[in-house]
């Protein structure tokens, strides 16, 4: 088998008179079809000849299998010095048989990468015309249906009693103009460059021109049928918050996240060529890795909507890359969601354990500076799984529940301050920390 190309688009002629017949490329073509199916079945090759024989033509060809293709058109062209397809690879000069890929063939004048090309082109268009019919078939029949029932409830009335009229005609080519995939072609025709895309003509069918809008040149990444159809099951407001979500995300991870409303007189430098290139490949690495691992939290960012951006700034410096399975986690989100934002430095990644029963105890602490130091000395002295567990177990409210009442009437704190029986130092409420842990040890106020 030949090696497979890349594909490039085809230059365009200088001149009307020298532009490749598409016409006659297709005749061409269905004649090699046809003596690939003869000489398969003298090479001692039924089987292979008689499922080519399954399709009559080769848009019956791409429009089934199109994943066949370039495997055929490879076979074909390894076949080149075969007496019965020379007539097919003839030079544009000399009339010997061409020798090399990106050379001209008569009388098309196109070249044979330029001939995948054209194929791929054809049989992506063919799939999403056959998808674009169903849809106006289906929208017709739902129409149809539609008007039979208004009138079935108007023949009800005594007004209408009297008069019946003639049904539409609900002729699905009429709904064609309305079809989400008008345009569709035409939007995905520059993404179209490689023989690998040939198995995903049938999924890029599934797309509607909005999803290309918002996809842009993320689509060549997803290589799958599986991906592509995950896509297609989103709808374009969906897409257009994902990339924004990915977009901010890679800002965070590359450190090119610019403040909404900077202080006067300090507006950042824009983004440089160089870091607007680094962050166009982390979005993209993003979004794959959003598509591919983490479906729930697209659902949980779905619901969110526009809301989802603010979130993803809220807590992608506090979670780092474990953000993705935070968002989709049910309870997790929920207790971030909830956590108040000057507490979640403190906390950092603990915010997912953090009941809302639990933050809720915390903003009834008068001097909000006090807690903020509490968690942060918990994190220093708990193990990890200690103090996760010591924020989610509903046994350790009771001890949650007693810091207002011990600090809020007699514990005036100043995290410097000098030593005094006035004012409370950091020390100071150390000491009264270790007997908080304590109680969460034990699960109980001491």
């Amino acid at each position: 088998m030949a090696r497979e190309p890349s594909l490039r688009p085809a230059r365009p002629s200088s001149s009307p008179a020298e532009a490749p017949q598409p016409a006659r490329i297709k005749g061409r073509v269905q004649q090699g079809f046809l003596l690939l199916r003869e000489i398969l079945e003298r090479a001692g090759r039924p089987d292979l000849a008689a499922r080519l024989a399954t399709w009559g033509t080769v848009d019956d060809l791409m429009l089934d299998s199109p994943e066949l293709v370039p495997s055929l058109l490879g076979l074909a062209w390894e076949m080149r010095a075969d007496a019965a397809f020379g007539e097919l690879f003839k030079a544009e000069e000399g009339g010997a048989v061409v020798d090399s890929q990106d050379q001209p063939i008569a009388p098309c004048g196109r070249t044979y990468q330029q001939v995948i090309h054209s194929h791929l082109y054809a049989s992506t268009r063919l799939a999403i015309e056959q998808a674009d019919r169903t849809w106006a078939v289906r929208e017709a029949k739902r129409a149809r249906a539609r008007w039979r029932k208004e009138q079935a409830t108007a023949r009800r009335s005594l007004l209408k009693m009297f008069r019946k009229p003639r049904e539409p005609d609900f002729d699905p080519a009429e709904f064609r103009a309305k079809s989400p995939k008008r345009g569709l072609y035409e939007a995905l025709k520059p993404y179209l460059t490689t023989p690998d895309q040939f198995s995903l003509a049938q999924s890029y069918a599934l797309l509607t021109t909005a999803h290309i809008r918002v996809l842009g040149d993320l689509l060549p990444t997803f290589t799958r049928p599986e991906q592509i159809a995950f896509l297609a099951a989103l709808t374009e407001g969906d897409v257009y918050v994902l990339r924004r979500c990915a977009r901010i995300y890679g800002e965070w991870k590359l450190g090119l996240r610019r403040p909404k409303r900077p202080r006067p007189g300090t507006e950042p430098p824009p983004v440089s060529e160089e870091d607007e290139a680094r962050l166009i490949g982390e979005e993209a690495a993003i979004f794959r890795e959003l598509m591919a691992h983490h479906h729930a939290a697209i659902e949980e960012l779905k619901v969110m909507g526009p809301n989802a951006e603010r979130l993803i700034d809220l807590v992608a410096p506090v979670f780092g890359d474990s953000i993705w399975s935070v968002l989709g986690d049910k309870q997790a989100l929920h207790n971030v969601v909830n956590t108040p934002e000057h507490l979640m430095a403190s906390l950092g990644p603990f915010c997912r354990y953090v009941t809302p029963a639990v933050s809720e105890i915390w903003l009834q602490m008068n001097d909000q500076e006090i807690i903020v130091d509490i968690l942060k000395f918990a994190r220093e002295t708990f193990r990890e799984k200690e103090f996760a567990y010591y924020l989610a177990d509903p046994s350790r409210l009771v001890v949650w529940s007693s810091l207002p009442a011990k600090f809020n009437n007699n514990f005036k704190y100043q995290r410097d301050a000098m030593k005094s029986n006035l004012i409370r130092n950091e020390q100071d409420l150390r000491t009264v920390c270790a007997g908080v842990f304590e109680s969460l040890r034990q699960g109980k106020v001491l």
